[in-house]
């Protein structure tokens, strides 16, 4: 396997047992795949409405949002790693693809208060301005969730740039650091207004 800058890249990957594999996967009581969600797909395929339409006929996906009214296509997010547009929004996209399975209402991480999903709106659920609930030594010296305007300040960043049990996150399944995502989130939350927290 090759990272995006064409070098090899070794993966670490300890599979995990059942009870751990609920981390990720509960939704409610249920426990769901994770993946591509329509929005998410959406944002690298112009074809993906069509793409979602054929693959929904042919059984191979069930529960494809309708159409809004008017017959507008389902609902679509940018792509994170799409340059041309704003960092704010590429950063959330960021972190409902790779956090809002679990930070969400339904999720495993629902105590935590935290919800990282496209459609929540900025505030303290967002992150912002949050104090940890138990965030442990994966809050390093950090008091809030996101700092606005310092992200060197915000428990997210430390714990999303950190390989370390007990520090990085995910919890479970990775061991490969993303200086990618790493930055584009800094570079979100350097842009936040301070506040006077």
């Amino acid at each position: 396997m090759t990272g995006p800058d064409g070098k090899p890249l070794h993966i670490d990957y300890r599979v995990p047992n059942q009870n751990q594999c609920k981390t990720c996967h509960q939704h409610g009581d249920a426990i769901t795949p994770i993946g591509p969600t329509v929005r998410n797909l959406r944002a690298v395929r112009d074809d993906a409405p069509e793409l979602l339409a054929d693959w929904q006929a042919r059984d191979l996906l069930r529960g494809l949002p309708a159409a809004g009214s008017g017959g507008a296509a389902p609902p679509r997010m940018p792509s994170a790693v799409d340059p041309s547009q704003p960092v704010a929004l590429r950063a959330r996209a960021w972190l409902d693809i790779n956090c809002a399975h679990c930070h969400q209402r339904a999720g495993s991480a629902s105590n935590s208060g935290l919800y990282l999903g496209w459609d929540e709106p900025e505030g303290t659920a967002l992150g912002i301005g949050k104090r940890p609930v138990a965030a442990g030594r994966g809050a390093g010296d950090a008091l809030f969730v996101i700092d606005p305007g310092h992200p060197e300040r915000s428990i997210m960043v430390h714990r999303m740039d950190s390989v370390e049990p007990g520090v990085a996150m995910p919890e479970l399944g990775r061991s490969v650091h993303d200086p990618e995502g790493v930055a584009l989130v800094s570079a979100w939350i350097a842009a936040l207004p301070r506040s006077s927290l």
